[in-house]
């Protein structure tokens, strides 16, 4: 039943990765090939992720693996799906 339960909140953190990231707009700030290139394997892996768990592919799931979701969620939406942002620590 926690399984499930698990299941269904990494689904949709998964999605919500991919929707934050996919509606990302520039607005003026200059294109970054590399920066592009991360924000799509991101996009993908998190969109494969949710996939496999609606196909059934992924049927065990923890509570860290959620945890670490979620924070990335919440990086994503923070950084409003900006790569860059989430990159500029590491920039110097």
């Amino acid at each position: 039943m926690l399984n499930e339960f698990l299941l269904s909140i990494n689904f949709g953190l998964f999605v919500g990765i991919f929707i934050t990231l996919f509606h990302y707009r520039r607005d003026g700030a200059s294109y970054s090939f590399k920066k592009s290139l991360i924000a799509f394997v991101v996009m993908v892996s998190a969109l494969s992720i949710a996939i496999m768990i609606a196909t059934g592919t992924i049927r065990q799931i923890s509570i860290p693996h959620t945890i670490l979701a979620a924070t990335l969620l919440v990086a994503v939406i923070n950084a409003k799906g900006n790569v860059a942002k989430l990159s500029k620590p590491f920039s110097k």
